[in-house]
């Protein structure tokens, strides 16, 4: 077996040099539309080979090594008196692989925080990877709510690029009294 990252020999998803460089997080975050908050791990440049390996078979092995690097470690920091609700954005299963934004948000799961699956999905049929800003304005995701929630949320996902897809997925929430508290991601496209 080869490292994801830098095609070494190793037994795990990433050989230690890479477990080490990758394990060592700088949250940050960037602000949105009246001052909503995206946390983020990773600058989308170093780990640009990684994400584009969502739409293949082993990328499930690839997040999920990722989100045990970083959402499974932010739980961990994240301390809250309240229960809170994570999302994954759009979670749908696609092409019977998987679904990564789902993948992501399983390794949130703690007393705090529970996981809710299949809660908002987008209507559009649009593949918005790569495309431009006017692209994505004309072509707005049209997210719909799917079940209830009855507490505040973290809406998770693999990358904010312009942050628009995140913020459709706030205003339909709160449409429906969803207090958004704010997403969390992977990597971060302007970074």
């Amino acid at each position: 077996m080869r490292c994801y990252n830098c095609h070494c020999f190793s037994l795990l998803s990433f050989c230690d040099a890479c477990y080490q460089e990758l394990s060592e997080l700088s949250l940050g975050f960037r602000e949105l539309e009246e001052g909503f908050k995206v946390y983020y791990f990773y600058k989308y440049s170093e780990i640009k080979h990684l994400l584009h390996s969502k739409h293949k078979f082993h990328g499930y092995f690839v997040l999920n090594s990722l989100a045990k690097l970083s959402f499974a470690k932010f739980k961990d920091m994240f301390k809250i008196d309240s229960q809170i609700t994570a999302i994954a954005l759009d979670d749908r299963v696609e092409n019977s692989l998987y679904s990564h934004s789902a993948i992501l948000a399983r390794q949130l799961k703690s007393k705090a925080i529970k996981l809710k699956f299949g809660v908002l999905h987008s209507r559009s049929k649009c593949k918005y990877s790569g495309k431009s800003v006017e692209f994505r304005l004309k072509n707005k995701r049209d997210y719909v709510l799917l079940k209830p929630i009855n507490s505040p949320v973290i809406l998770v996902d693999d990358i904010v690029t312009t942050g628009l897809s995140i913020l459709e997925a706030k205003k339909t929430l709160a449409k429906h009294g969803i207090e958004t508290l704010f997403a969390l991601v992977l990597a971060d496209a302007k970074q």
